[in-house]
């Protein structure tokens, strides 16, 4: 019983970590990187470097699942979150071109992410 009791106790700690975790990150750090990483992305697919684009955009796409989770508890912000979506398939299309060898439309759906996302949300949520 006393084990069983530890596990949960171990896995109650453990779970909240990963909750306060997501709960702490810093918003605008956050877009900074991202500002910076579709740059790399952009470097990246001009120098042919597909494997290390490749991985910046699931970063990416990462990043944006936060955005997400971010707006989707602040409750105000539909348009954000739909935004959010929009951005993790962009890096999705990113990556699927990548794997194709296709760094023409790989380059186009970066360029289209770095100037979408400049418009999307900054101008009405930023700074928050």
């Amino acid at each position: 019983m006393r084990k069983t009791v530890n596990f949960f106790g171990i896995l109650l700690i453990l779970g909240s970590s990963v909750v306060s975790a997501e709960a702490e990150f810093d918003f605008e750090e956050l877009m900074k990187d991202v500002e910076t990483k579709i740059q790399e992305v952009q470097n990246n697919i001009a120098a042919k470097d597909a494997a290390t684009a490749a991985t910046q955009a699931k970063e990416l796409q990462g990043q944006f699942k936060l955005v997400e989770g971010y707006f989707e508890k602040r409750g105000d912000a539909a348009d954000a979150v739909h935004n959010s979506k929009e951005y993790q398939d962009k890096a999705t299309n990113i990556q699927a071109a990548l794997s194709a060898g296709d760094f023409d439309t790989a380059a186009s759906a970066a360029n289209d992410f770095s100037k979408q996302c400049r418009g999307a949300c900054h101008d009405k949520y930023k700074p928050l």
